[in-house]
């Protein structure tokens, strides 16, 4: 799903005006021996995001936006993040899109990999989603990133 979703609007939608998704993305990593963490050390501080996600108009119809991250980790090192973001207008919506829905998700790859997703309305989606999402390595070691609408 997420692949036809990527592509903007579906089944021929003409969206609304866009939704202005404007946040942070910072990066982490935690340090987890055995199961006991500590506090996580700050990679990268506080990288702007900005993207326009087009709103679906009608029941049954998507659109999406992505960008992808390359993060400064502490101590060196990349951690790569891809964010997705999807508006949804539910079959069951009226033709104004009551109950329209988004979903933020996020891919990591780099020292270790994850992928995260949750499913919002529009008052924790707008102005910009807050979600972690953090990968476990072998040795005990969280990798992370954060979405924020302040800095840090």
């Amino acid at each position: 799903m997420a692949g036809l979703l990527a592509a903007g609007p579906l089944y021929g939608a003409a969206p609304e005006p866009a939704m202005e998704l404007k946040g942070y993305l910072s990066s982490w990593t935690q340090s987890c021996p055995g199961g006991a963490c500590s506090l996580p050390k700050p990679g990268e501080r506080n990288r702007p995001v900005t993207l326009r996600l087009g709103l679906p108009s009608s029941p049954g119809e998507a659109s999406a936006v992505k960008t992808f991250q390359e993060l400064a980790l502490p101590g060196g090192g990349v951690l790569s993040a891809g964010l997705d973001f999807f508006a949804i207008c539910p079959y069951a919506g009226r033709g104004n899109c009551a109950g329209r829905y988004f979903q933020a998700q996020v891919s990591l790859s780099g020292p270790a990999g994850a992928f995260c997703a949750a499913a919002l309305n529009p008052g924790d989606f707008d102005p910009f989603p807050v979600l972690m999402c953090a990968g476990l390595a072998p040795d005990g070691t969280r990798f992370g990133v954060t979405l924020h609408r302040l800095p840090l």
